[in-house]
């Protein structure tokens, strides 16, 4: 059995047949989906699945592409929409949330007052998790030295410890050994079967077994041999193989130990 510790089914991708992916995911053994917000709306859609479906949980929180809703809103309009969702009996973590400086195709280089923004908003999150004692999802994309920075200035200042997961784990050696340090778990996704991606199958052999997630970051990040089609927490079994293989262990042993990890820090 397995737990997708990160799935978007609250995105419009699975708009027209959610029931039926939620269906083969049990098929293939998905014990249980989390499902992770990335503003309000779709933190609100999250709770809205996981009430809906018994082994559905929601996280809710806002995606550093998503600051710009914070500071439209302001902090106060924020904490109010998300502290009604904090209440709901299904939700497990704040998430995800985190820095993201990753220049995109068509986009514009992230501007100084953006990292401003996007830092001011991670630290009221963090905040909020250590108020409402959640774990969280962190999202990171080229900014670890930035959030690992805050996140310790963070717990030093508030004397609060953080449970958390570095979502779709894309850093460097130093990072992970900096993320195990703290006691966080790291998440590992379709990506790492792609053959480029020689880096994060490498960081997989480094990381403790007892510290890994499995995730599929569905509608992303779809694995191989399926790359280019819309991904489903169905083929998560492909993630926690490639796994399996780089740390020499049973596909069995891998299940058993990252639903442990995932029961462990979401307390599900």
């Amino acid at each position: 059995m397995f737990i997708d510790t990160h799935a978007h089914l609250n995105f419009k991708a699975y708009n027209k047949n959610l029931e039926e992916v939620i269906d083969k995911a049990k098929k293939a053994g998905i014990e249980k989906i989390i499902i992770p917000g990335a503003k309000i709306d779709s933190s609100r859609k999250a709770v809205e699945i996981s009430q809906k479906y018994t082994d559905c949980f929601a996280t809710i929180g806002i995606h550093p592409h998503h600051v710009d809703e914070f500071t439209n809103l302001g902090e106060r309009n924020v904490e109010e929409e998300l502290n009604l969702l904090i209440k709901k009996e299904k939700t497990v973590a704040i998430g995800e949330i985190g820095l993201d400086y990753h220049e995109y195709k068509d986009y514009p280089p992230v501007s100084e007052e953006n990292k401003k923004n996007q830092k001011q908003l991670l630290l009221f999150q963090i905040e909020l998790a250590q108020k409402s004692d959640l774990p969280i999802i962190f999202h990171c994309r080229d900014a670890q030295d930035d959030q690992l920075e805050l996140i310790q200035s963070c717990i030093q200042a508030t004397q609060k410890d953080i449970r958390a997961v570095f979502h779709c784990f894309g850093g460097e050696k130093k990072h992970l050994k900096k993320v195990i340090s703290l006691g966080f778990f790291v998440g590992f996704d379709g990506n790492i079967t792609y053959p480029e991606n020689i880096h994060l199958r490498n960081l997989i052999s480094y990381a403790p077994l007892d510290r890994i997630l499995l995730e599929t970051d569905s509608p992303y990040l779809t694995p191989m041999p399926f790359r280019g089609k819309r991904n489903d927490p169905s083929l998560i079994a492909y993630v926690a193989s490639c796994i399996a293989n780089l740390h020499h262990k049973s596909i069995e042993e891998i299940a058993k130990t990252t639903l442990q990890n995932a029961i462990k820090l979401f307390l599900l």
